[in-house]
Order: structure tokens, then C-alpha cells, then sequence
């Protein structure tokens, strides 16, 4: 019988996310918080970020993130459904809310994706610049609030 796979077909999954993330110019881990991925502001947070820094877990989300949206092409990913991919592969824990969705402000944060103006599941949805494909998008932050009795923004 003859072989019908190409030699990306026989590549792990770290070497096809780095070529990529080399393709696009991406470097990974990416740590925009004075060199961290972030944390919510109690020792333990910080502590987990630390880790996960250190310890690869952080790239690792971030090119598992990567990689769900460029095979899910114009359909894109929500945090619940990266969540849901990084339990299945890491049952300690890293399929929680912050995990995940943290990934993904990360990664719009620093331009690297899109979140489109649209919601699937009652979660935004994130796709690889290259496939926004004339959808309205929404710029990285928080939305501002305004006082409704003095007009302050908060």
C-alpha cells in the first residue's frame, strides 16, 4: 500500500503550530503584562501566571488557541469551546474560564486576532485576521460605562 501522507501530515502538533506561528511572524508565549501572561490580582493568580509562564503551559494555550482558529477558518472559536478542547487535553485544569478566555483577550490584545462583532452560545467569537472577511470586529477593552445621572465615565 502507498503511503499518501505528506510529510505535514507526519509533523507533531508543536512543530505545525511553530511553523504557524513563524509563518505569521508570531512569537509565542505571548506576554504583554511587563512580561507576563497576567493574573487577577491575588497571590495565587499571580502565582498561577508565574507558572504557567515558566513552565510552557502558557505558549502552549496560546498555540492550541491559534490553531483551533486556523482550522475552524471563518467559523472561528469562543472561550467556551477552547475551554472545552483544553480540558479535554489537560484535565488539571487548564480548561477554565480564565484560562481560556484570558488566552484570547491576550491574543487580541496584541493584534494577533479578531473578535467579531457577533456572539455564538452567548460568547464572542475570535478568528485569525485573515478571516474576518468584511464582519464588524470590536477593538481590544473594556466597554466604558457612563453615569446616567452625570455623565462620568467609569
Amino acid at each position: 500500500m502507498e503511503n499518501t501522507h505528506s510529510d505535514s501530515d507526519r509533523k507533531s502538533f508543536t512543530e505545525r503550530i511553530a511553523d504557524f506561528a513563524e509563518r505569521r511572524g508570531i512569537t509565542i508565549p505571548s506576554l504583554p503584562y511587563n512580561g507576563s501572561s497576567g493574573w487577577s490580582g491575588s497571590d495565587t493568580s499571580k502565582e498561577r501566571a508565574d507558572n504557567a509562564d515558566k513552565s510552557g503551559r502558557t505558549a502552549k494555550v496560546q498555540k492550541t488557541a491559534l490553531e483551533m482558529m486556523q482550522d475552524a477558518g471563518y467559523f472561528g472559536v469562543t472561550w467556551f469551546e477552547l475551554a472545552k478542547v483544553l480540558q479535554t487535553n489537560n484535565p488539571t485544569g487548564a480548561g477554565h474560564h480564565g484560562t481560556a478566555s484570558g488566552t484570547l483577550s491576550i491574543l487580541h490584545r496584541e493584534d494577533r486576532i479578531a473578535r467579531l462583532a457577533m456572539r455564538r452560545g452567548r460568547c464572542k467569537v475570535y478568528v485569525l485576521k485573515e478571516y474576518v472577511a468584511g464582519r464588524n470586529t470590536e477593538p481590544h477593552g473594556r466597554k466604558t460605562r457612563v453615569c446616567p445621572n452625570c455623565s462620568h465615565e467609569f
